[in-house]
């Protein structure tokens, strides 16, 4: 019997080329959970850190979770992110706007419009392609989720009309770091307390303020420790300083919080910062003086009237024996 191989071969390819069709229709995964209806959706994860080779290709995935009491129609957008020197907000959004670290060319999740129903999670890949040709250095974007507008009250009432519709956007970060020969550099640029600059407090200072710059061409992850030393050079606090981002051409503020430990006089509190690159730390230091003032003022008081009550009752008795 004479086997058609051309036939096979044309089966198989067909077979194949359907199967994977179907593979990527069903690559994204919608899974129902028990929640009670709370107004809001959920994007994990909140950043993606990635990194990766020249020409290199990878997935990664982003999770959406609906808690609005209904169905809802939901958007993926790219948008590219910089740094800022803004203590408020460290990261700008550039919307259509094309970023001097833009990822838009290099993340395409696989779906861009979906919907969902209260308590309905879905699972969407993403797909990470770095061209042969990429600069080795970071590349800074997100992934930007909405809802669909909500119209405030009755559309067709005069008294609505022209108001704006209600959205909804999470975005979820991407950190891409081509490998290579990209530039690690920064500095610490001030180390202060938290508020008016001044050198007495009458209560324990709320915290510390750090500002770092970012001079280099990819992110930085500083991280370091605040020992506090009293007037006789003792240690009375030790506040470690959690690794957070900053990126390109930017300075990062962050806030430590000196949640215990209180006192009367001088404080010396000491910065060591690892920035992120490199063997060595970067020191930073602030005195002050912590003078409760009102507390002291009273005890004072007290003082001047127990002395005055005891002189008032010992001259009594003094005049009483004569």
């Amino acid at each position: 019997m004479k086997i058609n191989y051309k036939k096979k071969i044309a089966v198989g390819v067909a077979f194949l080329t359907a199967f994977s069709f179907i593979g990527v229709a069903l690559a994204y995964e919608k899974t129902k959970i028990d929640l009670p209806a709370q107004n809001d959706f959920v994007v994990e994860p909140g950043k993606t850190e990635i990194f990766v080779n020249p020409g290199e290709n990878i997935t990664k995935s982003i999770t959406i979770t609906n808690r609005i009491g209904k169905n809802i129609k939901f958007k993926l957008t790219t948008e590219d992110m910089i740094g800022t020197n803004d203590s408020l907000s460290p990261i700008k959004l550039l919307g259509d706007e094309k970023g001097p670290y833009s990822v838009k060319n290099f993340i395409e999740p696989e779906i861009s419009e979906f919907s969902l129903e209260l308590g309905e999670r879905i699972v969407i890949p993403v797909k990470v392609s770095v061209p042969l040709d990429a600069e080795p250095r970071g590349y800074y974007g997100a992934l930007i989720v909405s809802n669909e507008p909500e119209v405030i009250g009755d559309t067709s009432s005069k008294e609505t009309e022209g108001k704006a519709r209600l959205v909804s956007r999470i975005g979820s970060l991407f950190f891409l770091r081509i490998n290579g020969e990209g530039k690690e550099s920064g500095d610490l640029e001030d180390f202060k307390i938290i508020g008016p600059n001044k050198t007495f407090y009458e209560n324990r200072p709320k915290g510390f303020e750090i500002a770092f710059k970012n001079t280099g061409n990819v992110h930085l992850v500083p991280h370091g420790r605040i020992t506090i030393r009293n007037i006789l050079g003792r240690d009375v606090g030790s506040i470690p300083v959690d690794a957070y981002f900053s990126l390109p051409d930017s300075i990062r503020y962050r806030e430590v919080l000196w949640e215990e430990g209180s006192g009367l006089g001088r404080y010396t509190a000491n910065l060591s910062l690892f920035p992120g690159f490199g063997n060595e730390n970067q020191e930073s230091s602030v005195a002050f003086w912590i003078i409760p003032w009102k507390i002291l003022l009273a005890t004072f008081v007290g003082l001047i009237v127990l002395i005055s009550f005891i002189y008032y009752i010992l001259t009594r008795f003094e005049l009483r024996k004569k």
